[in-house]
């Protein structure tokens, strides 16, 4: 009778291993679907953050070439009056003599 009940323990006791051993193995594959399916997510976001990163310096390049032909073609004209003249008029508030300037005082210009 021993030896029977020893064997039935034995084989209740195989079950459980392999239930406990299914359970770790389930549990473990679920945790790395979780941390990949996590990480996509990272950088997924990560991409579309740089990309509008890139779309802003893409403007501000714009903006700089446009800024820097203007300068150029500024520092290649031999007659750099008409560019003194546009500073003078629109930075230091100067006129020509005789001309009568007027400044704009409402609200928001």
């Amino acid at each position: 009778m021993k030896g029977k009940r020893d064997m039935r323990a034995k084989q209740n006791q195989a079950p459980k291993k392999k239930r406990v051993k299914s359970f770790l193995l389930t549990l473990g594959l679920i945790l790395f679907v979780g941390y990949f399916v996590m990480t996509i997510i990272g950088l997924q976001l990560s991409v579309r953050d740089s990309k509008a990163e890139l779309a802003e310096k893409t403007a501000e390049l714009a903006e700089m070439q446009a800024q820097n032909e203007r300068l150029q073609s500024i520092v290649g004209n031999e007659d750099k009056s008409d560019y003194i003249e546009q500073v003078a008029r629109e930075k230091l508030g100067y006129g020509m003599p005789g001309e009568k300037v007027f400044y704009d005082i409402t609200p928001g210009s």
